[in-house]
């Protein structure tokens, strides 16, 4: 049985980007390799799709990103714990969404993001 959403069914190009996403890498991991507080090797690959949300309901399945099991759920990596992974991974999305966007930028800019990381790789 298919799953229901909010936002309807996603269409061929929403489940295209939607799968396309979950291959990783994470999105918030990325932008901590961008500002160097994340070595490269330990971006997360294989991840959630986070639906960005306005006034508390989902924009639609174009709008969102690809983010990792601490990232969106806090779910901590295998063997590792909370408060290593909020030292080395920063805050999770279930951390708040305010804290969680000064660290990693806002949906936009993530949703670009992911934009542009799978269009590399339809380019190469």
């Amino acid at each position: 049985m298919a799953m229901a959403h909010s936002t309807g069914a996603p269409t061929a190009a929403e489940a295209e980007r939607m799968v396309s996403a979950k291959e990783g890498p994470c999105m918030a991991c990325l932008a901590l390799v961008t500002a160097d507080l994340l070595a490269p090797e330990l971006v997360v690959i294989g991840c959630d799709y986070n639906h960005a949300k306005s006034g508390n309901v989902r924009r639609g399945h174009m709008f969102g990103y690809a983010l990792c099991a601490w990232h969106h759920r806090r779910h901590p990596l295998e063997g590792n714990t909370f408060a290593w992974m909020r030292a080395i991974y920063g805050p999770s999305l279930l951390d708040g969404s305010r804290v969680f966007h000064e660290t990693y930028g806002s949906d936009d800019e993530l949703i670009e993001q992911q934009t542009y990381v799978i269009e590399q790789r339809r380019a190469a």
